[in-house]
């Protein structure tokens, strides 16, 4: 009997472990705010391992970014939150909007500093809101695409009472590309001519699950069943709800889907995922070279060219 009580022990202390295991892992995955940890353990993550000069690059062209006439947006969701975004109006407006969506942890600016000044002296307009968890706007959770797509339509609301008679253009970064596609399914109003993938997985399970195999060797199950518990419970949503795929499969809007074929962050396998899976009129580029996030900082011309062309056909449709 002594044994036997002796075992129970031990597996409620493994039990606790991994639970608490778990809420780390679930902290670094969602929270806004992290858990420190090891430079040698962010590494260890795919996608993390090659650092460069770009990070302080990209604090150099935010701080050129801010230099242009920017006009900070507030905006309070039905439930309460307060979001605020970016809005960019060219001298010369060439009658296109584009709604630029960031990736996870990062902001506006902070993601398209290095295109948003191209996009400008095009002449088109630039809204770039920060999501949930995010940024400058509220929330503890960011939410892999699940309420980020429901917020989008909120501001994509503003700014056709703002900017009537205008083409509105979906781009999204990482989460934000995920964001963009899971509105795909739900983009009825003729305003909106197209939406731009850039570096999207097919579905949070699916890229959660990729980064436990391809970075630590660990099993989904039990690690990201435990987390999705807590996702469930604290950010009241399901990562298997955060599903581009899915969404595409309904997509009513003509989709360009891009991606760097050294991301290993977020697997190139994944976009041809959702191109074969999308429903509507799309197209696809591959940026050689490329890792996670960084097709346009790699190679600008194709990516301008690429978006340029994909405009002026749905511009046509």
């Amino acid at each position: 009997m002594k044994v036997f009580w002796i075992v129970m022990l031990v597996l409620l202390i493994i039990v606790l472990l991994l639970f608490i295991i778990c809420a780390f892992v679930y902290n670094q995955i969602a929270w806004r705010t992290t858990i420190k940890v090891p430079e040698f353990l962010m590494n260890s993550v795919a996608g993390n391992e090659m650092f460069d000069d770009y990070e302080q690059k990209t604090k150099v062209q935010e701080k050129e970014f801010l230099k242009y006439p920017l006009e900070s947006l507030t905006l309070k969701t039905p439930d309460g939150a307060i979001l605020r975004g970016r809005l960019l109006e060219p001298k010369e407006p060439n009658g296109k909007i584009i709604v630029a969506c960031h990736g996870a942890r990062s902001c506006g600016i902070g993601e398209f500093c290095f295109s948003g000044p191209y996009y400008y002296e095009k002449g088109y307009t630039l809204f770039m809101p920060d999501h949930r968890g995010c940024g400058e706007s509220d929330g503890k959770f960011m939410g892999y695409g699940t309420h980020e797509s429901k917020d989008t339509f909120l501001w994509l609301d503003y700014l056709k009472k703002r900017f009537p008679n205008q083409a509105i253009f979906l781009l999204g970064v990482s989460m934000g590309a995920a964001t963009v596609l899971m509105m795909s399914e739900n983009l009825d109003d003729d305003a909106v001519k197209g939406i731009i993938s850039d570096c999207s997985y097919t579905s949070a399970w699916d890229e959660f699950s990729y980064q436990l195999k391809s970075s630590f060797h660990l099993p989904t199950f039990p690690i990201l069943n435990i987390c999705e518990l807590y996702s469930r419970i604290f950010a009241k949503y399901s990562f298997k709800d955060a599903s581009p795929i899915t969404s595409v499969k309904k997509a009513k809007k003509p989709i360009l889907f891009i991606h760097g074929d050294k991301d290993n962050f977020v697997p190139y396998y994944m976009m041809n995922e959702l191109y074969e899976a999308c429903a509507s009129e799309k197209e696809c580029v591959t940026v050689n070279g490329a890792i996670h996030a960084r097709s346009y900082y790699t190679n600008p011309a194709l990516y301008q060219n690429s978006v340029e062309k994909f405009i002026d056909k749905c511009m046509k449709l």
